[in-house]
């Protein structure tokens, strides 16, 4: 069986990376596959990876409980809330999302709450 490689990134910050910024990108994309993957069954061990990048300034981002943004979040399903302070806010985080600075490496995909209709009136 293949792991299939992440995908490359060829500039994060707008111009050629240099060699040492290319191996930097490829070594912190590979960190982040290698996370995802454990976050099933090694939860302890994803988050020590994560802790290991935001030494290096690759912060995750789970926007969980906070309002929905879709300019900073991916939608990517709805969860029925019958309490109006939860509509349109985060439910869970699916994929956790990363950033490099200032730079998205890539935005969190999530499960956003919406108000349950009662009695056919929202």
């Amino acid at each position: 069986m293949s792991i299939p490689s992440p995908r490359p990134v060829t500039s994060w910050h707008g111009a050629e990376p240099d060699r040492s910024t290319a191996e930097r990108q490829v070594l912190v994309q590979w960190c982040i596959d290698i996370a995802d993957r454990l976050q099933e069954r090694e939860p302890a061990l994803a988050a020590r990876l994560q802790r290991g990048l935001a030494a290096v300034g690759v912060n995750a981002r789970r926007p969980d409980g906070e309002p929905f943004d879709g300019t900073l979040f991916d939608a990517v399903g709805c969860e029925s809330t019958c309490r109006a302070e939860k509509d349109r806010t985060v439910a869970r985080t699916h994929l956790v999302g990363y950033t490099d600075g200032d730079t998205v490496l890539r935005r969190p995909e999530v499960v956003v709450y919406r108000l349950e209709a009662v009695d056919g009136v929202r």
